[in-house]
């Protein structure tokens, strides 16, 4: 069974598990033909159909995306125009090496952009290589990848590496 997570960007507008109320500093980097500046990362835990957490979800972003972080009170929040990297892993938080691009591996990386109307593009997807969390909690997660991803413009492919600190930011939406 092929892993296809394409749709998962959605899951951004999903409730996520837990009641924080603010966003610390994540710190995250990208290297290659495809990088660009971090400026925020996030960790994100969506709820899968029988309440547990269905992905655990690292998100490097161009753009500050802490208004999305933010109390019920501001429900309102548009993210803005911005590209972003999620880095997913299928299942709760867990620390080890989780292998990309398989039929049944369980990590999963994409390059999205963010548009000017609020929709989302998908400009890359990874094809092969592996997700190493070190730390893997319900408050965090942090690691690395090391991936070859595929424009979904031109079909060429390219490495991708990273490196995340992602505190969690629960999405209240």
């Amino acid at each position: 069974m092929r892993l296809n997570l394409l749709p998962v960007i959605g899951l951004l507008f999903l409730p996520a598990c837990g009641s924080k109320s603010e966003q610390a500093e994540g710190v995250g980097s990208l290297q290659g033909d495809k990088a660009f500046p971090v400026t925020w990362s996030g960790e994100l835990l969506p709820p899968g159909p029988d309440g547990g957490t269905a992905l655990s979800i690292a998100v490097l972003a161009d753009t500050d995306f802490s208004g999305f972080c933010t109390t019920p009170a501001d429900a309102g929040y548009v993210l803005p125009p911005s590209r972003f990297v999620m880095v997913s892993v299928l299942g709760p938080p867990a620390a080890g090496t989780f292998e990309v691009g398989s039929a049944t591996g369980p990590g999963f990386v994409q390059i999205q952009q963010r548009l000017t109307d609020g929709g989302t593009e998908t400009l890359a997807v990874a094809t092969s290589g592996s997700i190493q969390l070190t730390t893997a909690t319900t408050d965090q997660l942090v690691g690395s990848f090391d991936v070859q991803v595929q424009d979904k413009s031109d079909g060429m492919k390219t490495g991708l590496s990273g490196t995340f600190d992602a505190p969690f930011c629960a999405n209240r939406k």
